[in-house]
């Protein structure tokens, strides 16, 4: 499994059977989506700008916008409800929570269906300090990705990424291009802070 991060909250996963991108953002941000194609598309929330870029995308997959169960090419997706719509992607033998742009922690039923998460992708900007930490306590990911942060152009006010790395005890992070994994090399001990330099167009 392949995971790259395009800016704001969109994500580029690349499994063994299919190409999933998440929440492609809209020029309105002040960044550029690129041009990608993908086999399952999810949207959080339909609404906002930061995440229904749709028709930036290419190719005849299927779009995502809500709860419910999914099987598409081999690759599971569970919808969760919220604020926005949460999701839970299974393939590959590893599992990744995505949450959008969720702005308090997690209710019981969220958690039952989440919980379990291999990988995290997390929203600085979006949950607080004391968010933060709840969530991640809830969850107990292996690997946690922060997303949703400052980045340059971006117009909405968001919080740097540096503040939760020293939150996580990280005293120095070398953003990577893309994280590969496969379910054999996840950390076993403790939870690994991955950080991720955005793919732009």
């Amino acid at each position: 499994m392949q995971i790259q991060w395009t800016g704001l909250a969109s994500f580029r996963i690349q499994t063994s059977h299919a190409v999933i991108v998440t929440d492609p953002f809209s020029d309105s941000t002040g960044l550029i989506m690129p041009k990608l194609k993908a086999d399952i598309t999810l949207v959080s929330d339909h609404k906002n700008p930061i995440c229904n870029n749709v028709k930036r995308l290419s190719g005849d997959g299927k779009v995502i916008d809500g709860p419910g169960e999914y099987e598409i090419k081999g690759t599971f997706v569970y919808g969760v409800p919220a604020i926005n719509t949460l999701y839970l992607i299974e393939d590959d033998n590893i599992s990744i929570a995505f949450l959008g742009a969720l702005d308090s922690g997690l209710t019981n039923d969220q958690l039952e269906k989440l919980e379990g998460a291999d990988i995290l992708l997390l929203p600085v900007g979006t949950l607080s300090k004391e968010q933060r930490g709840v969530v991640i306590s809830q969850l107990e990911p292996r690997v946690i990705i922060p997303y949703l942060y400052k980045q340059p152009k971006v117009k909405q006010s968001l919080e740097s990424v540096e503040t939760f790395l020293k939150e996580m005890a990280v005293k120095k992070a070398e953003p990577m291009e893309k994280y590969s994994i496969k379910d054999k090399d996840l950390p076993q001990e403790d939870t690994m802070v991955i950080l991720l330099s955005p793919t732009q167009a």
